[in-house]
């Protein structure tokens, strides 16, 4: 009797009944959570860290957070959730804290007089994270960004594991995205190894089924072809020796019997060569046979991987007078590409401009209340864009940043173009060694992915 076997609600194959009691060991071994269902022969496998609880906050000095401590968490969320364990992304909410297995706080801060970045731990005198702290720690040191701590006393959320990334003011956007992928990467890892040094399980447990399945399909088994080729080519190699050996008479028997059996041992030869040819001949032929079957046909594959990927870049033009009262006027447009083969639906724009106090917001985007009355009329409907809040102004003064949205769904398919077109920023001229600088992220699906800008807009003086 076979055992069905499924693995996070996917079925993996069967297995004989009698191997079940094994089965199980080496399941509470590597940290699989196992379920035997007897009324129905069937065995339930999970990863070891479901119903584990993972929360990521954004920084506390926005309500909002910055589109980069977004894009980091978000990056965070993707690595953590496959592994099994629920992973909640969230502004500012310290209540999840409470009954949650990990809360880790990401926060950028831009820092004028710094020279390279940095991370900063803000820990608490009497830390009860100091397990989760010291893997942080340990991982987030490989990421060859120089690491720093500081201890706070009478820290009101001591539960909430706090890291800052501190950068120079104007860092480019290039080096941003490698602080960031190296960021996120670390500090996945670094959840993971808590839970596994303390449920004591391995990191098998927390693979998802497709790569489990891609492990063991190409590291333990071969396939039937692979497998008969080798039993067939065994014994055919060995056959040739032995019938080379037994061919070859030996030294002393012709040396004993050269005289009486010359005639005899000619005609023996003779016909050793002629079955030795024979089977030389043959041997070639399934060698032959072999040879096709190791390349068979190229097979169309079954499924294809899916992939969210994007291109998003800026495409700006910048006027400006020789008057000096007269202001700057920048014309750009956020060209967002879908390079994935998975549809992007409803993209949020958020643009991050900096001095904040310098800079202002103009074009054909619209406040939501006057959504209804001023925005432009199509064949489906109502077109355009518009921000996302009514207080889009106030927190665009304290965050430097505006969320704008599409004012219809917007669905982007693959090899698809959406563009964010013709806002218009004005600012007047700076001070010498000063500069205006506009980065880009989008966010699409429910904003579970992120795309960060391959350039920026940044204008000196």
């Amino acid at each position: 009797m076979d055992v069905e076997v499924y693995y996070s609600g996917q079925r993996g194959g069967t297995m004989p009944y009698a191997a079940l009691p094994a089965f199980r060991l080496f399941c509470k071994q590597n940290g699989f959570q196992l379920k035997w269902d007897s009324t129905n022969k069937r065995v339930d496998l999970d990863s070891g860290l479901k119903g584990k609880v993972c929360v990521l906050f954004t920084g506390i000095s926005t309500s909002g957070g910055t589109a980069y401590e977004w894009e980091v968490l978000g990056n965070v969320q993707k690595f953590l959730s496959d592994s099994g364990m629920e992973v909640v992304l969230t502004q500012n909410n310290p209540s999840l804290a409470k009954n949650t297995d990990v809360a880790i706080r990401f926060s950028l801060k831009e820092m004028r007089v710094l020279e390279k970045p940095r991370l900063i731990f803000f820990q608490a005198e009497d830390d009860k994270r100091q397990d989760l702290v010291k893997c942080l720690r340990t991982e987030m040191q490989q990421s060859g960004i120089p690491c720093h701590y500081k201890v706070i006393k009478n820290q009101k959320q001591p539960s909430i594991v706090h890291i800052q990334l501190q950068l120079p003011l104007y860092t480019e956007v290039s080096k941003r995205k490698i602080y960031a992928e190296k960021i996120a990467l670390h500090l996945a890892s670094g959840v993971l190894e808590y839970f596994q040094n303390g449920l004591h399980i391995q990191p098998m447990a927390f693979l998802p089924p497709n790569i489990l399945k891609l492990f063991y399909s190409t590291m333990l088994f071969t396939s039937d072809k692979e497998s008969q080729q080798e039993v067939d080519g065994k014994p055919l190699a060995e056959e040739q020796i032995m019938i080379q050996e037994s061919d070859q008479p030996s030294a002393e028997a012709s040396d004993s019997n050269k005289e009486e059996n010359s005639e005899v041992s000619s005609e023996l030869n003779s016909e050793s060569d002629s079955e030795r040819e024979e089977l030389l001949i043959l041997a070639e032929e399934e060698l032959l046979e072999q040879v096709v079957t190791i390349h068979p046909v190229e097979e169309v594959p079954e499924w294809v991987e899916l992939r969210t990927a994007a291109e998003v870049y800026f495409d700006y033009t910048l006027i400006h007078s020789e008057s000096v009262e007269k202001p700057y006027l920048l014309i750009g447009t956020l060209q967002v590409k879908n390079t994935g083969n998975v549809e992007l639906k409803n993209p949020i724009v958020c643009l991050r401009v900096s001095p904040v106090d310098s800079i202002k917001m103009g074009g054909q985007v619209l406040p939501p209340k006057l959504v209804e009355t001023m925005a432009v009329q199509g064949t489906s409907g109502l077109k355009g864009w518009r921000y996302l809040e009514d207080d889009w102004f106030t927190q665009a003064m304290e965050r430097g940043e505006y969320w704008i949205a599409p004012i219809q769904p917007v669905t982007i398919a693959p090899e698809s173009t959406e563009s964010f077109q013709n806002f218009q920023i004005s600012f007047m001229k700076q001070e010498a060694g000063k500069g205006i600088v506009v980065e880009g992220v989008v966010l699409c699906n429910d904003q579970t992915v992120h795309f960060s800008a391959n350039n920026r807009i940044a204008v000196s003086f």
